[in-house]
């Protein structure tokens, strides 16, 4: 996939997060962050991200890391 792929979800990931930032404290809107990707991302878009979380240098706010990080662990379960 092209850089330019995983800007834009990186670009789309924080969003969400900075939309949610006011629900509760930064492990409560990761978690709701988690369950919005889960439920209206497409699982390229799901698998392409969550290949990244653990690159510090893609720009992820703190929030969409941790969010990213659980999402992963919810695709391995799966």
């Amino acid at each position: 996939m092209s850089t330019s792929k995983i800007d834009r979800l990186v670009q789309m990931v924080n969003q969400v997060s900075l939309n949610m930032s006011s629900n509760g404290s930064e492990e409560q809107v990761s978690m709701q962050v988690s369950g919005h990707l889960a439920k209206f991302w497409s699982p390229p878009m799901k698998s392409l991200v969550s290949d990244y979380a653990e690159d510090e240098n893609i720009g992820l706010t703190a929030i969409s890391r941790k969010a990213i990080t659980h999402l992963a662990t919810l695709q391995s379960l799966n």
